[in-house]
């Protein structure tokens, strides 16, 4: 028989609601009994009388709620599932008392990708059940968040650089077109590659990874540009990379350098972060925080 589970959602959007109910209602691994809420302040005072396994927010905006006084002031043990929209940054979506999940909207079409999420908090619970710790089940959450994090991360620094990597054909074979077209299309074919120029060394595609890359590692890159200035922005970006545990060979694919290159770079990068020989800078980075 389906494992009984209980289920708070606070959602101020008809339409969200019925999405997130719709989806509930396909996990067949258990049976759930709902309750909702609309406004945040309902929201702690039915946590506390019903006790439920699990808390999905869906609000417009998901900050102030964690940010009220009864998440931040009182230490809530119940898992929390924060649906975040794309002007909301995850990272935000945090508190000391509170352990929580966050899953973006715009994946809320994949059900499978929102069970999954699901799921995996309830097998969390199921194993702080067994072990009797509650201590335990917050620090497998976190980690379980993390490791979510570092992989939707490393598959978004792949698309960016993929996608830069096809401009970059683009604008090859539009140069093979150049000579044998009349100067009309030239002129035309001049204006794509400037465009692509732009698009291919915009910095916002940096500014954009360092956005996702700091949900899981808040003021990591502030506090080793302080402490190194002399990094550059490449210095930083392989930092990162090591950081996130890739290896050469990870780094080399996705550059499309070679490992002797990686391996070059990441010596001169020791070099800047004045480590001894044999300092280890993955095990440096991971003390930067």
């Amino acid at each position: 028989m389906p494992e009984k589970k209980s289920i708070l959602i606070g959602c101020d959007d008809t339409t969200v609601l019925t999405q997130v109910l719709s989806i509930l209602s396909a996990i067949a691994d258990f049976t759930f009994s709902i309750a909702a809420v609309s406004r945040a302040s309902d929201l702690y005072s039915n946590t506390q009388s019903l006790l439920p396994d699990l808390i999905i927010l869906c609000f417009r905006r998901n900050q102030p709620v964690i940010n009220d006084t009864h998440f931040n002031l009182n230490k809530i043990d119940t898992p929390i599932l924060c649906l975040t929209q794309n002007y909301e940054c995850e990272s935000t979506c945090w508190s000391k008392n509170c352990i929580i999940f966050t899953h973006p909207y715009k994946h809320i079409h994949n059900a499978d990708f929102l069970i999954y999420r699901i799921k995996s908090i309830f097998q969390l619970k199921k194993a702080e059940s067994t072990t009797g710790t509650s201590a335990s089940f917050a620090e497998e959450a976190r980690q379980k968040s993390n490791d979510s994090t570092t992989r939707e991360l490393s598959h978004y620094v792949m698309e960016l650089d993929q996608k830069v990597e096809i401009l970059q054909k683009v604008k090859t074979r539009i140069s093979y077109l150049y000579p044998n077209v009349n100067d009309a299309i030239r002129k035309e074919l001049m204006s794509i590659v400037n465009s692509i120029k732009t698009v291919a060394d915009d910095t916002k595609l940096w500014d954009d990874f360092k956005i996702y890359f700091e949900q899981s590692n808040p003021d990591f890159l502030l506090t080793l540009a302080k402490k190194h200035p002399s990094l550059s922005s490449k210095d930083l970006k392989y930092c990162c990379y090591i950081k996130m545990n890739m290896s050469n060979h990870d780094i080399t694919n996705l550059l499309g350098i070679n490992q002797d290159s990686v391996r070059t770079h990441k010596y001169r990068l020791k070099k800047k972060l004045t480590l001894e020989k044999e300092q280890d800078i993955i095990s440096y980075l991971r003390t930067v925080s």
